[in-house]
């Protein structure tokens, strides 16, 4: 009987903590992050000079 009690609360406590944002907000990276990461990447590999790095780095912070 308690554990179906620890059940509701936990996902009560979901609900409300998802409802705010808190929760796929704080996990997931922001789309400019992720570009940015593949950016860094690719530079990394040498798939693209430093030229083209810094004019993708511009475009994405702008």
């Amino acid at each position: 009987m308690m554990f179906i009690g620890v059940v509701i609360f936990m996902v009560g406590l979901f609900l409300v903590l998802d409802r705010n944002n808190h929760i796929s907000n704080t996990y997931l990276p922001k789309k400019e992050d992720k570009a940015l990461n593949i950016l860094r990447e690719r530079y990394a590999r040498g798939e693209i000079t430093t030229e083209e790095f810094i004019a993708g780095k511009n475009a994405l912070q702008a």
